[in-house]
């Protein structure tokens, strides 16, 4: 039997066996047989706490884990198998189990997106999210949301007790991703009594549309609406 095959069959491992399954659809065979080529121990390990974060995110929100075209699955998969931090995990979680649900949603994009940001990256955007809007008392991100400031490491502003912006995150990385762009504002002022103008130019960071739409599929999808709408 393969390393993953002997890891997936033991003990608890089932249900990760029956979500694959589900997860797979008609293709399950033919998936399982491809994947067990690739993944060795430690990578099955990782597949194997990726597939359970998957199956809670999905039960929390009270939804069943249906086929997910191949391919999403087989690259999902693949580049989660090779993460053992709990930040990438759960997002590789999220993204699988919002495939199953809303396919059109996720972009294959997201894939390349998610594969590309370090652990680091990861739980600082997630940690920028989440203090963007507390800061702003929003529930969710809109297109061109201003990033809370101290976002990038600018000291004179304060960040959340505990944590502080990694060494090796800049904003350059996320703006090749689409993540977040750079805006502008140029405000002049006239002075009268030396008769000329003078300006001065503020900036900041904004979420796109882009890391709305990869954010949410990252996040998983939402519970599911009762009959009456609560």
């Amino acid at each position: 039997m393969s390393d993953l095959g002997e890891i997936v069959k033991s003990g608890p491992a089932d249900k990760v066996v029956d979500l694959l399954h589900r997860l797979a659809g008609p293709m399950f065979d033919e998936f399982g047989a491809i994947l067990a080529d690739k993944v060795r121990v430690y990578r099955a390990k990782n597949l194997v706490s990726t597939m359970r974060k998957t199956e809670r995110i999905l039960r929390e929100a009270g939804l069943p884990a249906n086929a997910v075209p191949t391919r999403l699955l087989l690259p999902i998969m693949e580049a989660s198998s090779v993460e053992n931090t709990e930040t990438l995990q759960e997002m590789w979680a999220g993204l699988l189990a919002t495939a199953s649900q809303q396919t059109d949603s996720v972009s294959p994009s997201f894939i390349e997106t998610l594969k590309q940001l370090t652990p680091d990256e990861a739980l600082h955007l997630e940690v920028v999210c989440q203090e963007t809007l507390k800061s702003q008392e929003k529930e969710h991100l809109t297109d061109g949301t201003e990033l809370v400031l101290w976002a990038f490491g600018a000291r004179i502003f304060v960040g959340p007790k505990g944590f502080d912006v990694p060494q090796g995150v800049y904003p350059d990385t996320y703006e090749r991703l689409g993540l977040i762009r750079r805006t502008y504002e140029v405000k002049s002022h006239f002075e009268a009594w030396e008769a000329k103008v003078s300006s001065e130019v503020d900036g900041w960071y904004e979420f796109t549309e882009y890391a709305i739409r990869f954010l949410d599929a990252c996040h998983g999808p939402r519970p599911a609406k009762s009959a009456d709408g609560s």
